[in-house]
């Protein structure tokens, strides 16, 4: 649901040959006994993927894609295409990685994604263009060995404003599926949307995607499946993005605060996720695999809240993707911050400081290295509601506490305790705080 990360990109040089690339790889979609079945090269392919946004930059791909190898992870799901893809999709290949390619098609609204508004209705050539570029990205990409599929366009129908423009863009949308179809056979087409909300828009106006590609995030995709079924889907379908509770599902705490999932959960919400409710849909041909959102290193919101890495620290939820698809637990349990209190307040010169007690140590016992952050979701604009601002702290003469200095604003925020071991491990715990602090 949420993304990160993207803005369409129109290629200036689709036409180009790039030499040394070797022959493509022919991916389809069949059934095999009455089930569907994803094939590369013929052979079957159960994807156990992660959408990805990078460490860092494209230099730390090939980096990135031998670590994301190594926890059994054989495919990436990009949401649009730059001057990147192409490094990504190299070091891909060279790492026995695929890709599902995403092929950015603008939203009607803004939302979570963009915050775009593109009328889908009227602005034939603002359509025109968008399938002008979208036809250029595969002609440019189509025969590098490491594309799986095309993804096309990312929760629009979610955020469309009305069903008119729903029913706009669906037709729309079949027409940039024939034309890439007609400029490659070799790779499958799906378009992917938030929960069911694409499905009757697709099954009545789109009816020449090969598949489907759903985001749903925390228990729900335990009941996705029969709510597929229940829409009379016969198509094939995969999870594009999963993860723990996103913050829309959450309920809100005494403050307003939307409740974060703890560290446990999350990790467990990925295992249980592959391990449980898919495993029996892909032995029976629905599903074709899963996507864990997300491969990203940033320090903010969302990233602290659903990505795998934070800065070059490991979050839960790597852990739990190799678990998901290897099996292989951590070789130390991970660990926690199994307390987080706010607690007296101290007003000083400098501000004001609250007391927070906070219980984080390993599986040994050790304590370890605490830090204290914040984030503001009533801020004004959307770069200020995703920052995670790093918070003055010291030692408090009492054991186990801190004096944290609350930051300058009106409002609840979430306030983050976040716990490093000497392995590079960094878990966390939230809780809110409304500010100004009187007591």
């Amino acid at each position: 649901m949420l993304s990160v990360r993207h803005t369409a990109f129109a290629l200036l040089m689709a036409l180009v040959f790039v030499p040394g690339v070797p022959a493509h790889a022919h991916t389809a979609i069949v059934k095999v006994d009455g089930r569907w079945q994803l094939q590369v090269d013929g052979k079957p392919y159960v994807v156990r993927g992660v959408t990805f946004s990078g460490s860092s930059s494209s230099a730390a791909y090939e980096q990135d894609c031998a670590r994301l190898s190594s926890l059994g992870v054989n495919t990436l799901r990009t949401w649009g295409t730059g001057t990147e893809t192409r490094a990504l999709l190299d070091a891909a290949h060279k790492h026995g990685l695929k890709v599902l390619v995403g092929l950015w098609l603008r939203q009607g609204r803004p939302g979570a994604e963009s915050d775009d508004s593109f009328d889908y209705i009227r602005d034939t050539r603002g359509m025109k263009k968008q399938l002008a570029d979208t036809l250029a990205q595969v002609r440019y990409f189509k025969d590098h060995p490491a594309v799986l599929a095309w993804g096309i366009g990312n929760e629009v129908l979610l955020n469309s404003p009305n069903d008119a423009a729903k029913e706009a863009y669906a037709r729309f949308l079949e027409q940039v599926v024939k034309e890439v179809k007609k400029l490659d056979a070799s790779h499958p087409v799906l378009s992917v949307d938030a929960w069911t909300f694409g499905v009757p828009w697709w099954e009545k106006y789109t009816p020449s995607l090969d598949a489907y590609g759903i985001n749903v995030y925390g228990g729900g995709i335990h009941v996705l499946p029969g709510e597929l079924a229940k829409a009379g889907v016969v198509k094939p379908w995969l999870i594009t993005e999963f993860g723990p509770q996103g913050e829309w599902d959450a309920p809100k705490d005494t403050n307003g605060v939307p409740r974060e999932p703890a560290d446990t959960e999350k990790y467990a919400t990925i295992v249980d996720g592959w391990r449980n409710a898919l495993t029996p849909h892909l032995q029976e041909g629905r599903c074709l695999g899963l996507f864990v959102f997300n491969y990203s290193a940033s320090f903010d919101h969302t990233g602290l809240w659903l990505g795998m890495l934070s800065g070059s620290s490991t979050r839960p939820a790597w852990h739990a993707v190799r678990e998901a698809y290897t099996g292989q637990k951590p070789a130390t349990p991970l660990p926690t911050v199994a307390h987080l209190t706010v607690g007296s307040v101290k007003q000083e010169a400098s501000g004001t400081w609250a007391e927070v007690q906070v219980e984080a140590k390993d599986a040994a016992g050790t304590p370890l290295e605490v830090s204290f952050a914040y984030n503001f979701r009533g801020a004004p604009t959307r770069h200020e509601r995703d920052e995670v601002v790093r918070l003055q702290a010291r030692p408090s003469p009492t054991s186990g506490s801190w004096l944290v200095r609350m930051p300058s604003v009106k409002g609840s925020i979430k306030l983050y305790a976040l716990a490093k071991d000497s392995a590079g491990n960094l878990v966390a715990a939230t809780t809110s705080v409304a500010l100004p602090l009187t007591r």
